[in-house]
């Protein structure tokens, strides 16, 4: 059975290595991605099955993230869950109001990280 891929797109190292470190141990194919541009190069070539999108990136907010992957053909159906720090009720509506498929506080717990992901692989 093929693992599912899943791309975390997160600008802070530790984050992203513990999230990485905690999926390899449920046996997902992981790739972690530091800049929006290699994204989208990276989901042509390996199609995700599934985007961990941090919200609040140096080069692009998650709002223009997502955008963009919506608007590509090959990408739009690829679900993506926000990762945020901000907990803030005005924040987290604004997140929900661009219909990601969840989103994450960071950083998650393993069982938090874990029901999300297997929650939204089960719809695809």
């Amino acid at each position: 059975m093929e693992k599912h891929r899943i791309f975390i797109v997160e600008d802070d190292p530790k984050i992203a290595s513990l999230l990485a470190d905690t999926l390899r141990k449920y046996q997902y194919d992981v790739e972690t991605i530091r800049e929006f541009e290699t994204l989208i190069e990276q989901c042509m070539a390996f199609s995700p099955h599934l985007i961990l999108l941090d919200y609040s990136m140096p080069e692009m907010d998650g709002r223009q993230a997502l955008e963009l992957i919506r608007a590509d053909a090959d990408l739009k159906t690829i679900p993506v869950i926000f990762l945020t720090s901000m907990a803030d009720k005005e924040i987290v509506s604004e997140i929900l109001k661009l219909k990601p498929e969840g989103y994450l506080l960071k950083p998650p717990s393993s069982e938090q990280l874990l029901s999300q992901i297997e929650s939204v692989l089960k719809t695809i």
